[in-house]
């Protein structure tokens, strides 16, 4: 029987763990007959890597690449310090534990990139190749939005207005304002949103849209720095078209489904997510399209009570 080890991990949550919870585990090695070994070092670590291609022709791409390194923490488990020991047949038992940071960044696979943890265990044997077993496990981010920046409660507005065609024929301005009574939202919430379309252009409006979307910028270092952005609208509502100029009131909501926390400045540089609650219409024959952004923030801990119960009627106030 070849030499085996398994890692195990101690959690309720099998192998999910929060930012600052301590992981703890056992590393349980098996040989059939004693072995001299250096060495048995287990390595944590995190990595978050990005990966795509940019293409200028069909024959003409380049790889953009990039890797920043999370955590590192290694621990020896032998305690040989180099010299060789003796592992008696059987099987033997190792513990360890480390405590994860506050800032590591959430496990993530996206498009371009990802963020992953892995366990490492090295055996080092004398005369030998080393030999290596690994598994991975989850990291999770709490976001309090209570501890984040005040304004995520405020409500935030933001509008655009548009003519269409050229002088001396040009229309009347379409105006759109959108409206939400704080920017701070976790999974299972709805975000409430009001929606006031004006059209005195004389063009249809074909259609409407509120959507959330998840921003992911990846920044690559080789061969150069680049950022490539990756839009995915993850909830939308689309609403009635306007078919009259007067002031058109929309009152709707949307529910955040599970997603990543948005990410925090200090956690991971080339891997970043963040949320934008966006209108978009599409309008004239051209069917031109306006876009309206509010930023959102997406956490674990929602807004205390009275901001959790914020509803479409706070913003009349």
């Amino acid at each position: 029987m070849p030499t085996s080890c398994k890692i195990w991990l101690r959690n309720e949550n099998n192998k999910v763990y929060y930012c600052g919870e301590k992981l703890e585990g056992n590393v349980e090695l098996t040989v059939t007959e004693a072995k001299r070994m250096n060495g048995i070092r287990l390595i944590i670590a995190g990595v978050a890597t990005v990966d795509w291609f940019h293409y200028r022709g069909p024959k003409r791409a380049t790889p953009f690449k990039g890797s920043e390194a999370c955590f590192d923490s290694e621990i020896d488990l032998l305690g040989a310090n180099g010299d060789e020991t003796d592992v008696p047949s059987g099987t033997t038992s190792y513990s360890f534990d480390c405590f994860l940071p506050d800032s590591l960044p959430a496990t993530f696979e996206g498009k371009h990139g990802r963020i992953q943890y892995i366990i490492t265990v090295i055996l080092q044997r004398a005369g030998k190749v080393d030999k290596t077993f690994t598994i991975d496990f989850i990291v999770l981010r709490n976001l309090d939005l209570n501890a984040e920046p005040s304004a995520i409660r405020r409500p935030a507005r933001t509008e655009t207005s548009q003519t269409f065609r050229c002088w001396p024929c040009r229309s009347g301005p379409l105006l759109v304002e959108m409206q939400t009574p704080a920017t701070g939202y976790v999974a299972g919430q709805r975000i409430p949103v009001v929606l006031e379309v004006s059209n005195r252009s004389g063009c249809k409006i074909h259609l409407i849209q509120l959507k959330l979307v998840m921003v992911v910028s990846y920044t690559s270092d080789t061969p150069r720095v680049k950022v490539k952005t990756v839009r995915e609208d993850i909830a939308g509502a689309e609403l009635d078209q306007v078919e009259d100029p007067d002031v058109i009131r929309y009152e709707e909501s949307l529910l955040v489904p599970p997603t990543p926390v948005t990410s925090a400045s200090d956690s991971c540089k080339i891997i970043q997510i963040v949320y934008e609650l966006e209108a978009e219409l599409e309008v004239g024959a051209l069917h031109q399209v306006m876009k309206l952004n509010i930023p959102i923030v997406i956490g674990t801990i929602a807004l205390d009570a009275d901001r959790r119960e914020s509803t479409i009627m706070e913003l009349e106030s």
